[in-house]
């Protein structure tokens, strides 16, 4: 028994050269093995970069193609809006244009009436053209546009009227109100659109009155 482990132990001594090269050939395939899985990492990394890039670029497609949808139907809902301005525009527009139109060929006819008289009666009465203002009165009024003038001795409102002209006054009470309505005023549902033109009376005292008077 003794002999078989001596032979044994100095067998394994006598086969060092035997173990190392076993040792390398193992670490040798172990390399092998990691050299090929190196690239299979690195592949599955690339291919995973890829689909991410791909995926964002559907994202960015997908949003273009929406923003370019949005871009679409605004520029419809604009040119449909504008469509329905226009059409809002004729439809309150027209009946002003078509009234107009009538008192032009109204005043035509009178001016043919009166170049078929004799030339010492050709001439236009004023009442015909006070009448020819009414008729456009109606007109304005029939649009929700309504006329006004102040009196003398009125206040004076900035909103609603506009100062042509100052006229001195002695009496401090009149200071800042009306003296004269010089053209109406209008409105349009409450609203003034073309002002009053109006005079305003100015005080100054009469020592100053008479001192430019001397």
């Amino acid at each position: 028994m003794e002999e078989e482990v001596i032979i044994t132990e100095e067998c394994v001594e006598e086969n060092p050269e035997e173990n190392q090269e076993e040792t390398n050939a193992i670490q040798k395939t172990e390399d092998t093995e990691q050299e090929k899985n190196e690239p299979d990492e690195e592949n599955e990394l690339l291919q995973e970069i890829n689909a991410k890039v791909d995926h964002l670029t559907q994202l960015f497609t997908k949003k273009i193609q929406h923003t370019a949808h949005e871009e679409k139907i605004v520029d419809q809902m604009h040119a449909e809006l504008q469509k329905y301005k226009d059409d809002m525009y004729s439809q309150l527009v027209r009946p002003i244009l078509l009234d107009m139109i009538e008192v032009r060929d109204s005043i035509l006819r009178m001016s043919n009436v009166y170049a078929e008289k004799p030339e010492e009666e050709q001439s236009i009465p004023l009442r015909v053209f006070r009448d020819y203002s009414y008729d456009i009165q109606d007109i304005l009024e029939k649009n929700n546009i309504s006329i006004y003038f102040s009196e003398e001795g009125d206040e004076f409102n900035p909103i609603k009227q506009r100062a042509l002209k100052k006229v001195k006054t002695p009496v401090e009470e009149l200071h800042g109100k009306i003296a004269e309505s010089m053209s109406s005023g209008y409105e349009y549902l409450g609203k003034p659109i073309s002002p009053e033109k109006v005079s305003v009376y100015v005080y100054e005292k009469p020592s100053d009155v008479e001192g430019e008077k001397e």
